[in-house]
């Protein structure tokens, strides 16, 4: 018998379906692939083809630091593939014995299963090309739903409650997506919004004012005071060299980013001529992608369900989330601009989007966003905004 569970998904999931081998950058490409104890041992004591028994013996090697949740990893190979991977691109293990018989992460990947208040919640990370390509022309925004799924979940424990929200998280969460999806305004303006109203909320939560907390889930919002329409010209040259700063810092840290960002600040460059570079490749963004802002709206939506934004298991406050994501928002911006400023296929806007989002969602990127926002200059809520706004 197949198990099933409901789920509460974005409405998108059941629309997925993996590329197979017709993936660009294909998800056991280039980095480590962690699996678990249990996994480990099942795989140690597979039956299998001697062939198949060498690229599990060659390929799997034990962590570092292991813990049962990432006790061993397949290192990549000499050209960053994984070594179960084939020529054809397919996975030797899938192909040979089945689906079934895949570690956790590659039998789910790109789906992440979460568990809240005793809810299953499944969506899917952005690091993947296929979810991307739902995202690029689709209008309407993503909204959310319950479905019976033939998913079998991993070992998963509830997060840790390290917020007043009285209960109400799936609400707030609901809410802070609704103001990012509210199109009355720019993009820009709906990031500093969400700003403005977790402040609230953070206030709201930290007396137990349950009362208050419900009234501002369920009234319209109050619109941010002082949003001005743009930035001048020193305002954006100041934010534009915090982001070279940032871009340059991650560009050393991770591979994904690597090429993208290089490409972003050879192309801006740290001369006077930046900012005429920085507007003209702007423009050239917004002209051949000229729903660009509902394009990111889905990846800013999708990333904040996927990671149960802002209730990210760790002892952060709210501020220091929005922090977190207005840096998601800030790389996505600049690293596109830049890498598209001669190019026009989908193809490389999707897997630049990608990349960065394999360094997003799949490292501690989130807890240390802040840190590194300030370290390259970027301290206040005032500085953030030139960023914001460019």
């Amino acid at each position: 018998m197949i198990e099933t569970h409901y789920f509460r998904i974005p409405d998108y999931f059941p629309d997925f379906s993996c590329k197979m081998g017709a993936c660009r950058t294909a998800c056991c490409t280039g980095w480590p692939v962690s699996i678990t104890l249990q996994n480990y041992f099942d795989l140690l004591g597979l039956e299998c083809s001697p062939d198949l028994r060498r690229r599990l013996d060659g390929g799997l090697h034990m962590c570092d630091r292991p813990s049962p949740e990432h006790y061993a990893q397949f290192s990549p190979r000499y050209d960053g593939d994984c070594p179960m991977r084939m020529e054809d691109g397919r996975c030797s293990l899938h192909a040979e014995i089945g689906e079934h018989v895949l570690p956790d992460i590659c039998r789910l990947y790109p789906r992440g299963i979460r568990l809240e208040r005793g809810k299953l919640e499944c969506s899917c990370a952005a690091s993947c090309e296929a979810v991307l390509e739902l995202f690029l022309h689709r209008k309407e925004p993503i909204t959310f739903i319950e479905k019976e799924l033939k998913l079998v979940p991993p070992a998963l424990e509830e997060r840790t409650a390290r917020f007043m929200s009285m209960g109400k998280e799936w609400e707030i969460r609901q809410y802070f997506i609704r103001i990012l999806q509210d199109r009355t305004m720019p993009l820009p303006e709906r990031i500093l919004q969400l700003g403005y109203q977790m402040n609230k909320v953070d206030t709201i939560m930290q007396s137990g004012d349950e009362a208050g907390l419900k009234a501002i889930l369920e009234e319209e919002n109050e619109k941010m005071p002082g949003a001005a329409a743009d930035l001048d010209e020193e305002h954006l040259q100041s934010g534009l060299w915090v982001m070279e700063k940032l871009t340059a810092l991650l560009d050393k840290r991770h591979h994904s980013i690597h090429d993208y960002g290089e490409a972003a600040l050879s192309y801006f460059g740290e001369d006077d001529g930046s900012m005429e570079r920085y507007l003209k490749a702007r423009g050239h963004l917004e002209k051949t992608f000229p729903d660009w802002e509902i394009f990111f709206e889905h990846m800013l939506v999708n990333h904040m369900f996927f990671v149960q934004f802002p209730f990210q298991d760790r002892p952060e406050s709210l501020p220091q989330e929005y922090t977190a994501l207005c840096a998601v928002y800030m790389l996505l911006r600049f690293l596109t601009i830049g890498w598209m400023a001669d190019k026009d296929r989908e193809e490389d806007l999707i897997d630049m989007c990608a990349a960065l989002f394999r360094l997003i969602e799949h490292t501690e990127f989130d807890r240390y966003a802040a840190l590194m926002l300030k370290s390259v200059g970027c301290a206040s809520p005032d500085d953030a905004e030139n960023i914001i706004r460019l």
